[in-house]
């Protein structure tokens, strides 16, 4: 065999193995080319689930003053310690709070006047989950008798807001399918198949509630939990039908 023969032989396996890999390839894969459906009908349905909430989540701040910064540090880090011990005192655990922020700013008071001067003002932000939704009054009442000066955002909500999402996912379906029958049913034909499923929005349930001044010496905060939440979602489902 002279060494061109030989040469012609070899490429001739290599391209034989080529084509033997990729036909094995596509029988492996069952490659055969996806068909699109030739009679389809497209509906969206809404379903709406309610739950009572079962958590509270609210912030609580502590602004401390001082014409020198590390004196407002130090003093907002006593004040808000003194925070954190009420909270513990009134059933709060430490995994249910959460530093949210922690600033230092230099602001200038009475500016332009004889008595112009500058201070430091250290702040210190803590969120706090609160699962016991009759304590949120006494537990804000705590916060603000050791010094909290600020309470925002306090929202009911759910812990597990994937639960009451499932259910309204679940009745959105056998809704779209009930629409999907009717409209097939009236044109003379049969849902065969899903062909697609798409959730359109989904929002966690929440019911936020603010109060209109700190609670004063004495009084006890209101808050009112609502009777339920509510989630609603929307599917689009393109059905097959023949």
């Amino acid at each position: 065999m002279t060494r061109r023969m030989g040469v012609i032989v070899i490429a001739a396996v290599v391209a034989g193995l080529v084509i033997w890999f990729a036909a094995t390839a596509m029988a492996q894969s069952g490659a055969t080319p996806s068909v699109k459906p030739a009679r389809t009908i497209t509906v969206s349905s809404t379903a709406t689930v309610k739950a009572q909430p079962d958590e509270v989540v609210l912030d609580l701040r502590v602004r401390s003053e001082s014409a020198d910064s590390a004196a407002a540090f130090a003093q907002n880090a006593k004040d808000m310690q003194a925070v954190l011990d009420a909270l513990k005192a009134a059933g709060i655990t430490d995994k249910d709070v959460q530093t949210t922020n922690v600033s230092l700013e230099q602001n200038t008071q009475n500016q332009g006047k004889p008595n112009e001067r500058r201070v430091f003002v250290a702040s210190n932000s803590v969120q706090v989950t609160i699962h016991d939704l009759s304590s949120v009054g006494s537990v804000i009442d705590a916060a603000v008798n050791a010094g909290a000066d600020s309470v925002n955002d306090i929202s009911f909500q759910l812990s597990n807001p994937n639960t009451i999402r499932t259910d309204a996912l679940s009745q959105a379906v056998t809704g779209a399918r009930s629409k999907a029958e009717a409209l097939a049913r009236a044109a003379g034909a049969e849902v065969v198949r899903v062909v697609t499923i798409d959730e359109q929005n989904f929002r966690p349930p929440v019911y936020n509630q603010s109060l209109a001044a700190l609670p004063g010496a004495g009084v006890p905060t209101p808050v009112v939990p609502p009777s339920s939440l509510q989630v609603s979602v929307t599917i689009a489902v393109v059905w097959e039908i023949a």
